[in-house]
Parts: structure tokens; C-alpha cells; sequence
């Protein structure tokens, strides 16, 4: 691959990127703290005991949002909603097998700086979720940093390569074309 056509491929990346190629507007804006609403909690058995890889289906009608998460080793699930200040009060059901919960939308719409975040629970002494330190990433975040790692390390190999070149006394691609 010559390096015209790799340069092509990363602007194109770029531009798709960067000019919304995909409907990144719920992704972008939800980078914000009072964007979001994260729903928390566990799922545990009738002994109290966590359950594993439970799924959990988060929706809100009225807020056209819905989400999947599944429980990890400790019964602990976490999922983000994209909302604004205007959704207080509106509509949550979360549900995982056959126990549904209905809540509300609860936050201080005020508050543009603390991260709004509700419990809920299920089983049996559904005792609060022990929220564990960093473990929810921003999946927004890691997918751009990704494509950062990978632009970064492709600009550096091609550095590397004209550098190692020159180096050896090889011939400029001005003169190899001429």
C-alpha cells in the first residue's frame, strides 16, 4: 500500500469520524454529566446470592431510550441513558427475567456538575451495589481513543519509514517518481 492511499484511508477515517458518518449525537452529547442518567444495581438469587450474567433491560419509552447490560461475577450491572433536564420525573422500567421495577427519573436539574445515578436492585436482600472504582468506561471514550492509538501509530510507522530511508541514502519519492 503506498503512502497516497494510506494517507487517503486516514482522511477518510478522519472525516467519518469527526463529520458524523454515524449518529454520534446521543455519543457526543452524553460525554456531558447532565446528559446522563446511569442506572445501577444487582441481581441476586432467592439466597441473597449474586447472579452472573443476568440480563438487565432498561427502557424508557417516552425518552426513546432502552439499553442492555448484564451482570458481572458480583451480580453488579450498570447502564447510561442519554437525558436532559426536561425527562425529570419521566418513566424508567428496568427489568431482568420475570421482576420488573418501575422508577422515575430522579436528578436535581440544576446540578450540571454531580453525576446523576439511580439503584435498582433485585432478588432476595438486594443489599446496595457495591459500585466498583472506574470498571464503567464510557464506551464512546474507548472507541475514540482507540482510533487515536491507531492514527498515532500509523502516522509514527510512516515517520519511521521515510526517516529509516533517507537514512540508508534511498531516493526521496520526488525522485523516484521523476
Amino acid at each position: 500500500m503506498n503512502r497516497r492511499r494510506i494517507w487517503r484511508v486516514l482522511l477518510l477515517l478522519g472525516a467519518m469520524l469527526g463529520g458524523g458518518a454515524w449518529d454520534g449525537s446521543v455519543a457526543l452529547a452524553m460525554h456531558e454529566v447532565d446528559h446522563r442518567l446511569t442506572i445501577y444495581g444487582t441481581v441476586r438469587d432467592a439466597q441473597g446470592k449474586p447472579v452472573a450474567d443476568a440480563r438487565v433491560i432498561i427502557s424508557a419509552t417516552r425518552l426513546g431510550e432502552g439499553a442492555t447490560a448484564f451482570t458481572d461475577r458480583q451480580g453488579y450491572y450498570e447502564s447510561t441513558l442519554h437525558v436532559h433536564d426536561t425527562d425529570l420525573g419521566e418513566p424508567i422500567e428496568v427489568s431482568t427475567g420475570d421482576d420488573t421495577k418501575r422508577i422515575s427519573a430522579e436528578f436535581n436539574p440544576q446540578d450540571k456538575s454531580t453525576e446523576r445515578r439511580m439503584e435498582v436492585s433485585f432478588g432476595a436482600a438486594a443489599a446496595p451495589a457495591a459500585q466498583p472504582g472506574g470498571q464503567s468506561v464510557n464506551q464512546f471514550w474507548w472507541g475514540g481513543g482507540a482510533v487515536l492509538a491507531v492514527l498515532a501509530g500509523v502516522s509514527v510507522a510512516l515517520y519511521a519509514r521515510s526517516r529509516a530511508g533517507r537514512a540508508k541514502g534511498g531516493r526521496s519519492l520526488k525522485k523516484r517518481r521523476a
